[in-house]
């Protein structure tokens, strides 16, 4: 007696969802609109991207090796730089700085940032 019942509620089930289908089909819309692209590709910015990008000299004097050496000596010098560019920023520098991030976190940051 199980089986049988079973077996028609399988059944039932099926032609249910098919039925479903193509109600779907029929009523989904012809062409969706592109969905538009995030405008910011990073979703949070430290105060460490804003002295890479507004403060590069200071991190490149800082740093004793050119970066055309063939060695990474200037790759492994570089986060060390930015600290020391950081540790000798003034409090005015510093709240300048903060004040970009919160406005690159809310408005996303510069484009020529985001293509790289």
């Amino acid at each position: 007696m199980f089986f049988p019942v079973f077996d028609l509620y399988i059944r039932l089930q099926a032609i249910t969802h098919y039925i479903k289908g193509i109600v779907k089909k029929d009523t989904a819309p012809v062409a969706e609109e592109p969905k538009p692209k995030p405008k910011k590709v990073k979703k949070v910015y430290t105060i460490r991207d804003i002295i890479k990008q507004h403060y590069r000299t200071l991190v490149d004097n800082e740093i004793p090796f050119k970066s055309t050496d063939k060695d990474f000596r200037y790759l492994g010098s570089f986060q060390k730089a930015v600290t020391t560019v950081l540790n000798k920023m003034s409090e005015e520098e510093l709240e300048e700085a903060e004040n970009l991030v919160e406005l690159w976190n809310r408005e996303g940051g510069p484009s020529d940032l985001q293509l790289k």
